[in-house]
């Protein structure tokens, strides 16, 4: 009896893989279950899996080497699956990342009398805006804001 794919990665079980397009048991490699967070089901094979991204549609490769780094390095818990490509996934990452930046200092850089500063999260919330076209409407009021008190301090330094 093979229970979960123990002995052939062909009879693993369908959701680990939701939403596959394609699976290439060629690419099969052993999984270490030890080292894996689960609660019934655990993970004995790691397969290439192709699947459609999320967020640009596009077909990507959840690789065997990306699973076992996932699963067994991470933790990450083996009913999960790579929703995104790579590339979708590191600009998640950067956007995740610049809005904890710009929730972090937003308050302070409105009261400073630094223009650098001001620039600085400008810059950020460009940044933002090139990655995600839904922020909410406060942000770009603030950017506005921003954009104001950086002119009036160069008219005030300036003459």
């Amino acid at each position: 009896m093979d229970n979960f794919g123990e002995t052939a990665s062909r009879h693993m079980p369908r959701h680990f893989f939701w939403k596959c397009l394609d699976l290439d048991h060629d690419s099969a490699v052993r999984a270490d279950v030890s080292k894996q967070n689960y609660s019934v089901c655990p993970r004995h094979w790691y397969i290439d899996a192709t699947f459609k991204c999320s967020r640009c549609s596009k077909t990507f490769c959840f690789t065997a080497a990306e699973q076992k780094k996932w699963y067994e390095d991470l933790g990450f818990y083996v009913d999960s699956c790579a929703k995104d490509c790579l590339n979708c996934r590191h600009d998640k990452r950067v956007q995740k990342t610049l809005r904890q930046k710009y929730d972090r200092d937003i308050e302070s850089t409105l009261n400073s009398n630094d223009a650098e500063e001001k620039q600085r999260l400008v810059d950020v919330i460009d940044r933002l805006c090139s990655l995600d076209s839904a922020l909410p409407a406060r942000i770009h009021e603030n950017r506005k804001t921003l954009g104001e008190q950086i002119a009036r301090i160069h008219r005030v330094d300036g003459g």
